[in-house]
Parts: C-alpha cells; sequence; structure tokens
C-alpha cells in the first residue's frame, strides 16, 4: 500500500489516537485532547497536513500560509516509521500542492528546544533543499 499525503479535515477517534502516538514526544499532552486536535483542524489559519500507511496516520506537520509564503512547524513523523523516506515524502507531497497554490517560498521554523533533535531536523531540512539562515530553514519552490 502507498503513503497517501492530504489535509486532515475530519476528527476521528483514531486520527487523535495517531496524532498522541505521533506527538507524544514532542507536544504537551494538553495540546493532544480531542478538545485541541478539534480546535486546530477548525483553525482557518492552519492547515495540518497528515501521511497516511495501512490506514494509519503516521507523520503531519502544520502549515501556515500567508500570500506566497508558507511556514511549516511540528513536522514529525511516528517514531516507528522513521528513517524511511516518510517525512521525505509528506514534506515533498505538501511542497507539491502548495507549489500549485502560487507558494513560493517555504520556511520552517526551528525551535526544537533538544540540541540532537534540531541537528537532526537542520540535516534532513538541508538534505531537503532548505536553505539554513540563523533559526529558518528556507526553500524557495
Amino acid at each position: 500500500m502507498r503513503l497517501s499525503v492530504f489535509i486532515a479535515d475530519t476528527l476521528s477517534t483514531q486520527l487523535v489516537i495517531d496524532l498522541q502516538k505521533i506527538y507524544g514526544d514532542y507536544l504537551p499532552a494538553s495540546s493532544l485532547t480531542t478538545d485541541a486536535i478539534a480546535e486546530q483542524l477548525n483553525d482557518s489559519q492552519s492547515r495540518l497536513y497528515l501521511t497516511m500507511f495501512n490506514e494509519r496516520h503516521i507523520g503531519a506537520v502544520k502549515v501556515q500560509i500567508t500570500e506566497a509564503s508558507a511556514t511549516l512547524s511540528q513536522l514529525q513523523i511516528r517514531d516507528l516509521t522513521r528513517r524511511r523516506g516518510v517525512g521525505k515524502n509528506l514534506l515533498k507531497q505538501v511542497e507539491k500542492q502548495l507549489k500549485a497554490e502560487g507558494v513560493t517560498q517555504i520556511k520552517y521554523a526551528l525551535t526544537e528546544v533538544d540540541q540532537s533533535a534540531l541537528l537532526a531536523t537542520q540535516a534532513f531540512l538541508v538534505n531537503s533543499d532548505y536553505r539554513i539562515n540563523d533559526d529558518m530553514a528556507i526553500k524557495a519552490l
């Protein structure tokens, strides 16, 4: 079965369970309640892109669009499926969709608190053709 990438727009029990697994070590528990996730899905200022495999959500990234620029944050892949190209595929598909909508630049704020996580995120983004500029990774589409 192929990986699929889509914008989350419907709250389900499975989505809540999967997001808790994806973001469990990244976001506070208060951000992963059913109400908090529902609020995020209803936020008109941002989108939550998900990647799915075998009917399970295994990766997510939050996207905010302002005119011709998009800011990505909270890119996470479930720990059991890391280092298998899932994040690269998710990022590539999101970039493709954003470019089709007229976005010309993508930014990713490097805000990881843990130094090893920060270095891993920077390496991943550089490998995905982003330029690191202080605490921001930037890519022109």
